[in-house]
């Protein structure tokens, strides 16, 4: 290993990488495992994140660190924090490290470290890239998906069973999302989608943005609210138009299955969305890879075409479903992840 202080051609890539330890799979000792693969084949770096915040401020610094990539062990959280502070022209390299790994998963990327930590080598001796996009909430940058309404209270809720519970299997989402269903206000929709084409804003309990497809996972099933999405194109936004316990039973069910479809009544899809203006006539909870970050009345939406180079192989080659169920995301729940809190 070294400080990463220079790289001279021919000789191995300097890195850093980027750990939580907080996060799930960290929390079980792979950390010195995965470090030793890497470091065979990279001139690695290793910095712990101490609090939040900390691995958006590891990011930004990387180019003064005298590295060419960086890498992040740790859930969708930590990965969100990165991306939040890598420059453009700096590629990233995900080894898993969370118990869910949404973005990892719909790359085509293991989630299970050790998996994940020689799968990266293989593709960075490929020389194999992927240019995407992100999706931007209000200036906060996302890899997969933003909420504002039903999604971000559920984030809330789990929060709080968490913090009260000490619960970490699906058995919390699920409650967490019944609860919530059950009780959200369906007096009236107080949430408007405000389209970039000047077409009449569409009225809706909730709203959810997609930048890729699944839009999350429970357990080790992918839950594809908007199977169109694609990280090479814009966002997707489903408006929860129905509070209909049937309906909205009937299309997560749909959501969940190995052919969902591409729209539900009462929740219709806008596709390709570059830009667009969430406003609530209430504050609504709101969540970015699913990370609660509190209650919002106006959310803006944009789409960042070609914003990150990721270590990940390309569409054509990335699993099916049932792949990605089984690549060491184990009986994975759909959990959060918090830097420098339980990242999951």
């Amino acid at each position: 290993m070294s400080d990463g202080a220079g790289h001279q051609a021919g000789g191995p890539v300097p890195a850093l990488l980027i750990v939580n330890p907080a996060g799930t799979r960290v929390r079980t000792g792979r950390t010195e495992e995965v470090t030793e693969r890497l470091a065979d084949q990279l001139d690695l770096r290793v910095v712990e994140t101490t609090g939040r915040g900390h691995a958006t401020e590891l990011a930004a610094g990387a180019p003064e660190a005298g590295v060419e990539l960086v890498i992040v062990m740790g859930g969708d959280g930590t990965v969100n924090e990165v991306i939040n502070g890598l420059p453009a022209s700096m590629p990233l390299g995900l080894v898993g490290g969370g118990k869910t790994n949404v973005f990892a998963r719909a790359l085509g990327l293991p989630g299970e470290p050790m998996a994940a930590a020689a799968r990266l080598l293989a593709l960075i001796a490929g020389g194999t890239r992927r240019t995407i996009s992100l999706g931007e909430a209000s200036g906060r940058r996302f890899a997969f998906g933003a909420g504002l309404g039903l999604d971000g209270a559920i984030v809330r809720e789990v929060e709080r069973w968490r913090l009260t519970h000490r619960l970490h299997d699906d058995s919390m989402y699920l409650m967490a999302g019944l609860r919530t269903i059950a009780t959200w206000d369906r007096s009236k929709p107080r949430l408007a989608v405000h389209l970039e084409d000047g077409r009449a804003p569409l009225r809706g309990f909730f709203a959810a943005a997609a930048n890729g497809d699944p839009y999350t996972y429970l357990g080790g099933r992918p839950m594809r609210l908007t199977p169109e999405a694609r990280f090479e194109g814009a966002l997707e936004i489903l408006v929860g138009q129905t509070m209909s316990p049937r309906l909205i039973t009937r299309a997560l069910a749909g959501m969940l299955s190995s052919n969902p479809l591409l729209g539900y009544p009462g929740l219709p899809i806008l596709h390709d969305q570059r830009t667009c203006r969430l406003e609530a006539d209430v504050p609504l909870p709101f969540q970015v890879d699913g990370e609660y970050l509190g209650d919002r009345a106006s959310v803006e939406l944009r789409s960042l075409p070609g914003a990150l180079t990721v270590i990940a192989p390309a569409p054509s080659a990335v699993p099916g479903d049932d792949d990605l169920a089984g690549d060491g995301a184990e009986a994975a729940p759909a959990e959060r992840s918090q830097v420098g809190g339980t990242d999951t």
